[in-house]
């Protein structure tokens, strides 16, 4: 009876072995990029973890990441944004072109709500300035008046506040690797500013003083303007970044973010 206990006590100790060394291997075996900041699904303060994550990344965004084939945020080049409103006071297309953009990677994420069971992040975002040159082209019609104006644009937002709602989805292969990985489906995002300051050059026109005019009415009325606009400009911002993070997130195995 007692060899029988023993031989038991054995075979439980061994499997236990077994089990702890499993684990420190296939620990080993996910390779984590030093810009990863990993979570655990079993972490009680999960979304505190995926905040610190997305904060961590903030120095190597910056410098852009390769492997990721993420260029440099800072500053951030767009080729291209367009947005269209087609109802209210503001109802124009703008399309802006060559963009640069300084500020974006001085973001931190303040609050994070997660559900990864269904790949669901809602993620609170604070930026303090962000300022943005480019060239521009505006058709449509402001407060009735017909508007069509072409040149160059100077921005700044201050104290930007930002809800950036991503619905993910598990994707077994990407880009010719197996995962699985986080597909972003769909992703929505909504702002809100503190003020905004707008400079336009306008070389359609040829008239100093249309111009004047132009940079009068846009500082004048900048929030009314940006909050006719948001919708389309939400839809635009939207549709850039989702493929930013899926950029990523295709190329970064779930396994190696969020352990079991």
């Amino acid at each position: 009876m007692l060899q029988r206990i023993k031989m038991n006590l054995f075979v439980l100790c061994l499997f236990a072995g077994i089990a702890v060394v499993t684990s420190q291997e296939n620990e080993q075996a996910i390779e984590t990029p030093e810009y990863i900041l990993p979570c655990r699904r079993v972490d009680k303060d999960l979304n505190n973890c995926i905040k610190n994550t997305f904060n961590h990344l903030r120095p190597y965004l910056v410098k852009g990441i390769p492997e990721l084939e993420m260029p440099p945020i800072e500053p951030l080049k767009i080729d291209v944004l367009a947005m269209e409103n087609g109802h209210g006071p503001v109802n124009v297309r703008a399309v802006f072109t060559n963009l640069t953009v300084h500020g974006a990677s001085n973001y931190s994420v303040v609050a994070v709500k997660s559900d990864l069971a269904t790949y669901r992040l809602d993620l609170g975002m604070k930026i303090p300035v962000i300022t943005a040159t480019g060239r521009y082209e505006v058709t449509g019609n402001v407060l009735l008046l017909p508007v069509r104006s072409k040149g160059d644009f100077l921005s700044q937002f201050t104290d930007v506040t930002a809800l950036a709602k991503i619905y993910g989805k598990e994707e077994k292969e990407a880009f010719g690797r197996k995962g699985p990985f986080m597909r972003t489906d769909k992703l929505v995002v909504d702002f809100a500013l503190g003020k905004a300051r707008f400079r336009v050059r306008d070389l359609l026109n040829g008239d100093s003083l249309l111009g004047a005019a132009m940079n009068q009415f846009l500082n004048q009325n900048s929030i009314e303007i940006i909050n006719e606009m948001k919708p389309a400009a939400s839809a635009s911002i939207s549709k850039l970044f989702k493929k930013i993070l899926n950029d990523a997130f295709l190329r970064i195995p779930i396994k190696v973010w969020l352990r079991e």
